[in-house]
C-alpha cells in the first residue's frame, strides 16, 4: 500500500468488507473508483486471510454511503453478507454451540478482527456486557460499526429467535434520522450517542443452545484465530512495540502497568527498567502518544473537540486543554484555527516531524 499513513497500522479481516461491492451495486455505484482513490485492491475484500486498513475500509462505507445517501448503508449491507466470508472468525461465529460461546468469542477476538481500542466483557448478576471501542485514529467508523453489529446480531437472531429483541445496543454513533431501521434490524432496544459500543445480554439467555453448533469446529477457530492474532505482532524495538500498545487503547482512561507488563510478558520492574534505558517512562509514552494524536485530529478531522478529549482517553475537556497548550503553547481552537502562534508547533516538536 502506497503512502501509508499511522492510521493505516490499524487493520481489520478484509473479509468482513466482502458485501459492499455487491450492496453498493444495488444502487448502480461501481465501487471500484472509490478503492482505487483509497488504495484498496477490491479483490482483497474477497479474501479469507487478507487484511487492509482499517481506516480505509471505514472510508470506503462512508464514501458509499455519501453516493446513496442512505444512513443505512453499512446495517443494510449484513443480510447479503456470505457467512464464513471472514475467514476463521466466521467459520467460529457459526459453530459457537450457545450464546454464551459466542459473546465470549466476539470478546475475544473483536481485537483481532478489527484491532478495537478497547475491548472488554463483563458479567454480573443481571446480564453480560460486551463493550468496545476504536483508536480516535479511526474517526469515520459509524457505518463500520453498524455493519459489524448487524452481521453478529443475524447470528444471535438465529440463535434466539424471538429472544434477540432482550438484548440491548449501544452505540457511539449520532442518533440517525430513521433509528426505526436499526430498531428493526438490530434489537427493539437500541440506544444512540453512547461513549462505548456495547451489546447486553441478558443472563436467562446466554445458555440457548445453536441448532448448528460444533463445539470441535469452534474449538479449533478460536485456536486458530488465536493463532493468527500473535502473527500480527511485528518485530520491532521494544519502544516501539509499547507505543503501538498504547496508541491503539489510547482512548482508555487508565492505562495499568500491571496489566501492560503482562502483555509483554515481564515483570513491571523489568518493563520499566526496559524503558528507562531508552530515557522514557510509561506515562512519557502515553503522553507523546496522546500529542502527536491530537494534533492529527485538531488539524485533520472534523471532531469536536469534547470527541476528541474523550477519544483520547480525558476525563474533561479541561484536562485535554491544558495538556494542549502546554505541548504547542496554543489552546486547542487556536491550533485547530491555525493561528500564528500555532504555526510554530512543527519546528518546536522534532518528534512530531520525525513520526510519521
Amino acid at each position: 500500500m502506497s503512502n501509508q499513513t499511522v492510521s493505516d497500522e490499524l487493520t481489520a479481516v478484509a473479509g468482513v468488507g466482502s458485501a459492499i461491492a455487491r450492496h453498493a451495486l444495488s444502487y448502480g455505484i461501481d465501487i471500484e473508483p472509490i478503492c482505487k482513490a483509497l488504495d484498496i485492491d477490491p479483490i482483497d475484500l474477497q479474501s479469507l486471510t487478507a487484511r487492509l486498513s482499517l481506516d480505509r475500509l471505514c472510508r470506503l462505507l462512508e464514501a458509499c454511503t455519501l453516493l446513496t445517501n442512505d444512513e443505512a448503508f453499512g446495517l443494510k449491507s449484513a443480510p447479503i453478507f456470505v457467512l464464513g466470508s471472514s475467514g476463521a472468525y466466521g467459520y467460529g461465529v457459526m459453530a459457537a454451540p450457545t450464546v454464551r460461546h459466542l459473546v465470549q468469542f466476539f470478546s475475544d477476538h473483536m481485537p483481532y478482527v478489527s484491532q478495537t481500542s478497547y475491548c472488554r466483557l463483563e458479567f454480573n448478576d443481571a446480564e453480560a456486557v460486551v463493550s468496545w471501542s476504536f483508536s480516535p485514529l479511526i474517526v469515520k467508523r459509524d457505518q463500520y460499526v453498524d455493519m459489524m453489529i448487524a452481521l453478529h446480531m443475524r447470528h444471535f437472531r438465529r440463535m434466539l429467535g424471538d429472544d434477540a429483541d432482550a438484548v440491548t445496543i449501544g452505540l457511539e454513533r449520532p442518533r440517525p434520522k430513521n433509528p426505526a431501521i436499526f430498531r428493526e434490524r438490530l434489537s427493539r432496544h437500541v440506544s444512540f450517542n453512547m461513549r462505548l459500543n456495547s451489546i447486553r445480554f441478558p443472563n436467562r439467555i446466554l445458555d440457548k443452545a445453536n441448532a448448528n453448533g460444533d463445539e470441535n469446529l469452534f474449538k479449533l477457530m478460536d485456536m486458530q484465530c488465536r493463532t493468527l492474532a500473535s502473527d500480527e505482532a511485528m518485530d520491532e524495538e521494544f519502544l516501539e512495540q509499547v507505543r503501538r500498545y498504547i496508541r491503539k487503547r489510547i482512548g482508555e482512561p487508565v492505562l495499568a502497568l500491571s496489566v501492560i507488563a503482562t502483555y509483554f510478558g515481564l515483570s513491571e520492574r523489568t518493563f520499566q527498567r526496559r524503558l528507562a534505558d531508552v530515557g522514557m517512562t510509561l506515562n512519557d509514552v502515553r503522553d507523546e502518544e496522546r500529542r502527536h494524536l491530537s494534533l492529527t485530529l485538531l488539524t485533520q478531522s472534523d471532531l469536536s473537540i469534547s470527541a476528541i478529549c474523550y477519544r483520547l482517553g480525558y476525563s474533561a475537556p479541561s484536562a485535554f486543554t491544558r495538556s494542549v497548550h502546554r505541548w504547542f503553547g496554543v489552546s486547542p481552537k487556536n491550533l485547530r484555527n491555525g493561528t500564528n502562534e500555532a504555526t510554530e508547533v512543527e519546528p518546536k516538536d522534532e518528534l512530531l516531524r520525525q513520526r510519521p
